[in-house]
């Protein structure tokens, strides 16, 4: 095989590669930062701000997955500790994600587990007279985790780009074929006779 034509089959080789790798490179889902603002009485309950507060509180949603941010702060300078009843029984367990007491303000983290539903969010506090759970409570919904619809090509959003760049290179590959063997394929002048 020529030289030429020996560089066009290698730069054609390089560029089927490159195509498989990047059809196959499909970027995983990220979860989504979500953050919520709850502001909490023991008198009233849960509000997304200080004079929206009722009982139930506001209904919250999230995906499995998610990381949640929750700034929470107490109206009546009682202790309150911010948790997501899976099981419905008014405790805060092991599993369920529970925030640190708080008495003022509380800025906290956390990804969602992979339980889906409709549960009540508490607070489970009870010093000083009465205690959170009977008006410190909403609904929080735990939908599965979000995923995007398949790309029509293999990739991912990016599948437009990077088929885009392949066709690039490949055309330009052949142009540089397509010149190089033009180039070769011409019979060279003769050298001038001696004289």
């Amino acid at each position: 095989m020529s030289k030429p034509r020996m560089a066009f089959v290698v730069a054609l080789g390089i560029a089927a590669a490159l195509l498989g790798v990047s059809a196959f490179s499909t970027p995983a889902a990220a979860a989504n930062n979500v953050s919520f603002t709850l502001f909490g009485s023991r008198a009233g309950g849960w509000g997304l701000t200080n004079t929206t507060v009722t009982s139930p509180g506001p209904a919250l949603t999230v995906h499995v997955g998610d990381n949640v941010t929750l700034n929470l702060t107490s109206l009546d300078a009682f202790t309150h500790r911010w948790f997501i009843d899976y099981n419905g029984n008014n405790v805060s367990n092991g599993a369920e994600p529970t925030s640190p007491n708080f008495g003022t303000a509380l800025l906290w983290n956390f990804t969602v587990s992979n339980v889906t539903g409709t549960f009540r969010y508490r607070s489970d506090r009870t010093g000083g007279p009465g205690d959170d759970l009977s008006t410190m409570w909403g609904n929080i919904t735990i939908l599965a985790a979000q995923t995007t619809p398949p790309p029509l090509l293999p990739g991912g959003e990016n599948t437009v780009l990077i088929v885009a760049g392949v066709i690039v290179i490949i055309v330009a590959v052949i142009a540089f074929a397509a010149f190089f063997w033009r180039r070769m394929g011409k019979p060279g002048t003769p050298p001038p006779p001696p004289q």
